[in-house]
């Protein structure tokens, strides 16, 4: 991988068309065909203080790294920046600070992911930064071996083209709405006929599906032709359901017993790989950069 990068960075290419140039160039940096998917996954959820932590202590809040919202009722449902989250200075290690800041918020129903408890958003919580710690050390190869100004960058930067931005949304989507884009009609249906901006379904209360299997994020590509997503939650709804199915449903069960959560485990454990984190790596160290 490292030698392949070398090889690519060292060669004097002249500035790319993203349109018709940037696939080849992102294949040929060793860039996966998972990573628009994988890398709106693994960003969604970052803060300042996450990013100084695991990649580079000089980030400010004017960084490029867009995510989404934490409050489910805002009409911004994706920022173009990662926040400064105020994590405590009372704690010393990220694990407390992670901790309090989750507990700081237990109580707004509107903060984080659609239904999942208090348990399932600290899960959340630590397993994000599981992926962040795996790709920092990928992260520190890229350093060395990528120049910022390279065609690679140039390309993995632009997430308006690259899916990146798009696939943010969809993600989005799916947090606030729970199945919506499963093609399950149960789910859908009631989200287009009532049209209500978050979830209003008591039953069972289902919750977004952390589906990481690779597997499903290369099998995962939508179609994001034609949607606008700069329209509000409610104009885009019935267009979600209808043009961006993709399988991906609610989770089957919440941690609630052992049995429940070594299901959680298994799935936040599949399909998780190298080449998930150098999609990661080089997305960070080009933007941060």
């Amino acid at each position: 991988m490292t030698s392949l990068i070398l090889l690519f960075i060292g060669a004097a290419l002249a500035k790319p068309t993203i349109d018709d140039q940037c696939s080849s160039v992102m294949a040929q940096g060793g860039i996966s065909d998972a990573f628009a998917p994988f890398v709106a996954h693994s960003i969604h959820s970052m803060t300042v203080e996450d990013m100084r932590y695991f990649f580079n202590e000089d980030v400010t809040e004017d960084n490029n790294i867009p995510t989404v919202n934490m409050n489910l009722t805002s009409e911004h449902r994706v920022l173009l920046y990662a926040p400064l989250a105020g994590y405590s200075d009372d704690f010393s290690t990220m694990s407390m600070k992670t901790f309090d800041r989750v507990m700081r918020n237990m109580d707004r129903s509107w903060w984080g992911i659609t239904n999942f408890s208090l348990l399932e958003k600290l899960v959340h919580a630590y397993h994000m930064a599981e992926i962040w710690d795996q790709t920092s050390r990928q992260y520190e190869t890229v350093a060395r071996v990528l120049d910022p100004e390279s065609q690679l960058c140039t390309c993995v930067r632009d997430v308006q083209n690259n899916d990146v931005w798009n696939y943010l949304n969809l993600l989005a989507f799916k947090i606030r709405y729970p199945g919506i884009s499963s093609g399950n009609n149960t789910l859908t249906d009631q989200y287009v006929s009532t049209k209500t901006k978050r979830s209003a379904i008591p039953l069972g209360r289902p919750s977004y599906d952390i589906h990481y299997s690779i597997g499903w994020f290369r099998s995962a590509v939508v179609n994001f032709y034609d949607i606008d997503f700069d329209l509000p939650d409610v104009e885009l709804l019935k267009e979600v359901v209808e043009k961006l199915t993709d399988g991906d449903s609610i989770m089957p069960s919440h941690i609630d017993s052992e049995e429940h959560w070594a299901q959680w485990r298994e799935i936040m454990m599949s399909g998780m790989d190298d080449a998930n984190y150098w999609d990661l790596a080089v997305f960070m160290f080009c933007n941060l950069n």
